[in-house]
């Protein structure tokens, strides 16, 4: 099951890449469909192909690192009030949503068409946080732990998370919006990386990632734009989460177990 360290970061790679590869696969095949990227018909699509990158990474987690070695540690609770932020950020989109929501009778296809986004959604967080955050991060930590060997697995985490939504552009996003995406979810990357090591379990970053995604995809259906228009609130509390934990997590290499070897 486990492998040695060394060869570890090129297995994360690899796992990174053939969820990239089929992602892209999956988009091309959007474009062939006649399907943009983001519109509600992408999800009646997409789905079997969200199933499968999970059993991909599943299948790297068995062969090559175990459960363990790809996130799912002993929980430190205490760490999760770094997340409050976007906690909070996250009530008020919900908040938002279910208001908007309420004009549709309960039962109705928009409320069904509104579960099967939660559905869809979940695949995407738990595929995208195990991949990135579980997979590739934990692939390029070992012992003896360093501080640039440390940073170096955070940044590839983040750079890998970025890179997966190039892909969209072959599903009809517009490039600038692509581009946009691009440093949207790399900032988002370089919080969730620090987090995973301090938190010490991806559940939570399942959860968080899971639900965002929802909410935001909720606006197909709602027509809701309050739930996006964040962007000038949400940008400096990554930035500024992501240099006090990039921090915390670099000042304490060494004290805390990481990986197993």
């Amino acid at each position: 099951m486990n492998i040695q360290s060394e060869n570890r970061p090129l297995i994360g790679i690899i796992a990174a890449l053939s969820y990239i590869a089929v992602m892209g696969a999956g988009m091309i095949l959007l474009g062939f469909q006649g399907i943009t990227y983001g519109s509600p018909e992408m999800f009646n699509t997409f789905w079997p192909i969200l199933i499968l990158l999970n059993i991909i990474n599943i299948f790297f987690v068995l062969r090559f690192f175990g459960w363990r070695n790809a996130g799912f540690g002993k929980l430190d609770a205490s760490q999760l009030i770094w997340l409050l932020p976007f906690l909070l950020l996250l009530a008020y989109k919900w908040f938002v949503s279910i208001g908007a929501m309420s004009a549709f009778l309960f039962g109705s296809p928009e409320w069904s068409t509104f579960a099967f986004f939660g559905f869809v959604t979940l695949l995407v967080g738990t595929g995208e946080e195990l991949a990135f955050r579980g997979i590739l991060l934990h692939s390029f930590l070992g012992k003896p732990a360093s501080r640039s060997r440390v940073a170096l697995a955070m940044f590839v985490s983040a750079v890998g998370f970025a890179l997966l939504h190039s892909v969209n552009y072959f599903g009809g996003e517009p490039l600038q919006d692509m581009l946009g995406q691009l440093l949207y979810t790399f900032r988002w990357g370089m919080v969730f990386a620090p987090l995973m090591l301090r938190v010490k379990n991806i559940i939570p970053l399942m959860i968080v990632h899971w639900l965002w995604d929802w909410v935001q995809f909720s606006t197909l259906i709602s027509g809701e734009i309050a739930i996006v228009a964040h962007d000038y609130l949400h940008a400096p509390i990554e930035v500024i989460t992501a240099v006090i934990l990039w921090y915390l997590v670099l000042r304490d290499v060494g004290k805390h177990e990481m990986i197993k070897a």
